[in-house]
């Protein structure tokens, strides 16, 4: 996932969500990083024990035989793994076919629910911006400063918050200039961001000082989902220099490779980094393999308007358009500027997929913030109290709840399992927004962060999730579908787990989802009974 572009990632994927967070390939002692890790092997020969094994219980065994299980009774024994034996368990399961709650257990608790905060993220802005939003990026000028082919004075890149806005995206912008005939700009880049009420990083993100890509700050003008990657590559031979490069080779960031190539396919790189002023420099030093294969690190940027302003610098040089000034500078743009090219995103409805399949973090704090009202410069603060008045508006009532950032990121944010099955059951019974949000859920054994999960099973693209993964902390919400009827809503927020303890979490999500997915069909709770009952 790390090898895939910007967007293909989700920024994008797992890769930068809070819940799926890469696997550490870079580890910090120091503010330096280790780019390479050889993970292969250690995760080859971990296994992590079944959390329903129970030694000496046989108790517990002929309990499960009995005839007739209950889904209450079959929940309850999944509950007993011994993975959450000092947990804190909260969790709230209703049919929307009958209304009845199915089972709950501690469903008013208020829990930190990791990325499962992104459905209440979402939900909130497909209710304030609608579905068919699209953010707007645009390039201007001054009034009567085009002549010919010619921009006297600066161009103006003007951000409204883009969550998803990449190197192509500019390239495009900076094309457009090029077909409209204009060949200089006579001074420079001025990036306008003040949708924003500054550049920063998002609430809470100050618990932990950590140089990862899914801890990238935030801009109302933001390119590459505010970071940029290394590429690195072994010489043509052994002895050679590595081959190391920016992508893209933008002004701000400066680059410095004493790495070597040795023989093999090991890969034993480091990287110093080191924020300076509003630039950065970042050497690569260590060895590489003459046999072995490319390597891509993603970092976040320091400061993002003037990167975006880079990006954009890149982009017009490549369309062969000179630009007088070097230097970026961030400004707002003269009430009378015109425009000269504009892109707009994808919709909406389309970029929550990424937040909720995908778990992106900068993704959901940029939408967050752009729930701020519109006639002053955005905060997370006035985003936060707009998204929950959207949120009770839709009859979720959000006494004890406590939403601070977009993402879930770091002990922020506390919602009930209740809460979470209220916003739930509102949005699926809301047509302005019931598709775009169901579809923006993963899809369990199909796509996003449950790509993996429940594959191949009877819950199989029945079962539309949100997860969400914190040291200690899981959470599964969603909804689990049948034919004919109406879904089953529910909420499994797990607290307090164990070090070690959340892929284990995770198998008994599954069989929660699992055994709801055959209540919901009609089908025997336990396989083995609906083996018994079709016979030889």
């Amino acid at each position: 996932m790390w090898d895939a572009s910007p967007r293909d990632l989700g920024y994008g994927a797992r890769g930068c969500g809070c819940d799926e967070a890469p696997p550490p390939v870079c580890t910090v002692r120091a503010r330096v990083l280790r780019l390479a890790v050889p993970l292969a092997a250690v995760l080859a020969s971990f296994v992590p024990p079944s959390p329903f094994a129970r030694a000496a219980e046989p108790a517990v065994a002929a309990t499960a035989d009995t005839s007739s299980p209950t889904l209450k009774g079959q929940i309850d024994l999944l509950l007993e793994a011994p993975i959450l034996a000092d947990a804190t368990v909260g969790i709230h399961v209703v049919d929307l076919e009958t209304g009845k709650v199915l089972y709950q257990r501690g469903p008013e608790q208020a829990l930190n629910p990791a990325s499962n905060v992104k459905l209440l993220t979402t939900a909130a802005a497909l209710v304030l911006l609608g579905p068919e939003h699209r953010y707007a990026t645009r390039i201007l000028r001054n009034d009567g400063a085009l002549s010919g082919s010619v921009v006297k004075g600066d161009v103006y890149l003007v951000g409204s918050g883009d969550p998803n806005l990449v190197t192509e995206d500019l390239t495009a912008l900076a094309s457009e200039l090029h077909a409209r005939g204009i060949r200089r700009i006579t001074g420079g880049v001025v990036v306008d961001s003040s949708r924003f009420d500054r550049d920063e990083l998002p609430p809470g993100f100050d618990q932990k000082d950590e140089l990862a890509s899914y801890r990238a700050p935030s801009s109302a003008t933001s390119v590459n989902f505010n970071t940029f990657l290394v590429r690195a590559s072994p010489g043509a031979k052994v002895g050679d220099a590595a081959l190391v490069g920016l992508d893209p080779p933008v002004g701000g960031i400066t680059l410095t490779n004493t790495a070597t190539t040795v023989a093999g396919r090991g890969r034993k790189l480091f990287a110093d980094v080191e924020s300076v002023g509003s630039g950065m420099k970042i050497e690569i030093r260590g060895t590489i393999g003459e046999d072995a294969s490319s390597g891509r690190y993603r970092y976040p940027i320091a400061d993002p308007s003037r990167n975006a302003g880079e990006v954009l610098l890149y982009a017009l040089k490549k369309q062969g358009i000179k630009v007088g000034r070097r230097k970026i500078k961030v400004g707002p743009t003269p009430n009378k500027a015109r425009s000269l090219a504009t892109h707009f995103s994808d919709p909406l409805s389309a970029l929550i997929r990424s937040v909720n399949k995908f778990s992106n973090n900068f993704m959901a704090e940029q939408v967050l913030k752009t729930l701020s009202p519109t006639d002053s410069a955005a905060t997370f603060a006035a985003a936060s109290k707009r998204e929950r008045e959207a949120l009770t508006s839709l009859g979720i009532d959000l006494d004890g709840a406590r939403l601070t950032n977009g993402s879930g990121l770091y002990d922020t944010n506390r919602v009930s399992p209740s809460q979470i099955t209220a916003l739930l059951t509102a949005m699926v019974g809301d047509f302005r927004y019931r598709a775009d949000f169901l579809a923006s859920l993963a899809v369990m054994g199909v796509d996003g962060t449950t790509r993996s999960r429940l594959q191949d099973s009877d819950a199989t693209r029945w079962v539309r999730v949100k997860t969400g993964t914190l040291d200690g902390i899981s959470a599964l919400s969603g909804y689990v579908g049948a034919r004919g009827r109406k879904p089953i809503v529910f909420s499994l927020l797990l607290n307090d787990l164990p070090s070690g303890g959340t892929s284990s979490a995770r198998e008994v999500q599954n069989e929660v989802a699992l055994m709801l997915s055959r209540y919901a069909s009609g089908r025997p709770l336990r396989p083995a009974d609906e083996a018994a009952a079709n016979g030889p």
